[in-house]
């Protein structure tokens, strides 16, 4: 059976999105339709992915917000539940190999998700690109009936062009990682690309540089031998792969021979357009605390959170000038010194100017 002039158009529309993808919405809404359905989305069973950074059909907004809020109480039954041995075999699914009546009935899910935005039938094609799964659910109101297995056949047509959109979409995404890391090499900052799992699938040379016995990759995984500081380092990697949900993510300090060495920050791999196919999450910057190539001033800042005021100060302090004359060499008043310096104290966890001095001279040397 070929596909109809509308599914086609819409297909098209897919590869322009694998292009532009900010054009996903209206490309999925098509296909979406032209399907027999009346919304759409992409999914791979992974639970940050999917329903945060999966491009998703404009009818599909409303109800995948709903869907993100509900989720903890009102469980999906089409990822948490295995498919019957009869669908093992096959590229589709129904809602009908997920759920009977009785579930629809009482089930959470499609009382408070599914029904008040009318999604409550449900079908999905299965297919994999280069090795991983994908799934491409369709979803359509009470009033329409379900999907029957002459429209799953139909788009199980359609889930080969679907597959090498998505391959074509993620080369394209990862070109643009790969591009913005070799150019934060070339600016020489050192910097490492994670995948979804928290695992490097890419490390420019600046940052190849530093790895060693203090800050490696395990199986993939940045990880220090510095207990401490690998908990506040596995939790900038944890924080920085969900993007999009308006999450903190604070730096790590790694150690060497008990004196501040590495400054770790994370930023969204989003800022070198990727899409939501590229194999990159978010890209670790990494800065060297005692090159000679940092200010040492700027360092000290960066390890510790000083605010720029902060740090000037500091370094006034750790040059042996005293309060006062602090104060009148930046221009500020004397209390607004004294606030600043107690700020100082707190975050670098010292009480007098001698120990502020000794740690600044300890990063220096």
């Amino acid at each position: 059976m070929l596909l109809s002039e509308r599914t086609g158009q819409a297909i098209e529309a897919c590869y322009d999105a694998a292009l532009a993808p900010e054009l996903w919405p209206a490309a999925l809404q098509r296909l979406g339709e032209s399907l027999g359905a009346e919304s759409c989305t992409f999914a791979t069973g992974h639970a940050v992915d999917d329903p945060l950074h999966m491009p998703r059909s404009e009818g599909h907004e409303a109800f995948a917000e709903l869907w993100i809020r509900n989720e903890p109480h009102a469980p999906d039954p089409h990822g948490s539940r295995r498919p019957c041995d009869r669908v093992r075999d096959r590229s589709y699914m129904l809602e009908e190999d997920v759920s009977d009546e009785h579930d629809r009935r009482t089930l959470p899910y499609y009382q408070e998700t599914a029904r008040p935005q009318a999604r409550e039938w449900w079908a999905a094609g299965r297919f994999v690109v280069e090795g991983r799964d994908w799934c491409f659910p369709l979803y359509r109101s009470a009033r329409r009936g379900p999907f029957t297995v002459a429209e799953a056949h139909y788009l199980v047509r359609v889930l080969p062009h679907l597959s090498r959109v998505i391959g074509i979409a993620g080369k394209l995404g990862w070109a643009a990682v790969a591009s913005g890391v070799d150019m934060l090499g070339k600016l020489g900052v050192a910097a490492i690309v994670l995948d979804r799992e928290g695992r490097a699938c890419g490390v420019n040379g600046g940052a190849a540089a530093l790895l060693g016995p203090d800050f490696c990759l395990v199986h993939g995984r940045p990880t220090t031998p510095d207990h401490a500081a690998n908990r506040h380092l596995q939790a900038v990697v944890a924080r920085s792969l969900l993007r999009g949900t308006g999450v903190a993510t604070p730096p790590a300090i790694i150690p060497r021979d008990g004196a501040p060495w590495l400054y770790v920050e994370a930023m969204p791999v989003t800022r070198f357009g990727s899409d939501s196919f590229a194999a990159g999450r978010s890209v670790l910057i990494l800065t060297d605390l005692t090159s000679a190539s940092q200010r040492p001033e700027r360092a000290f800042g960066a390890a510790f959170g000083l605010t720029p005021a902060e740090t000037r100060l500091t370094d006034c302090i750790a040059r042996g000038i005293g309060i006062d004359e602090t104060a009148a060499s930046l221009g500020i008043a004397r209390e607004t010194a004294r606030s600043q310096l107690k700020a100082a104290f707190a975050k670098t966890g010292t009480r007098s100017q001698a120990a502020l001095a000794a740690l600044v001279g300890r990063l220096r040397s």
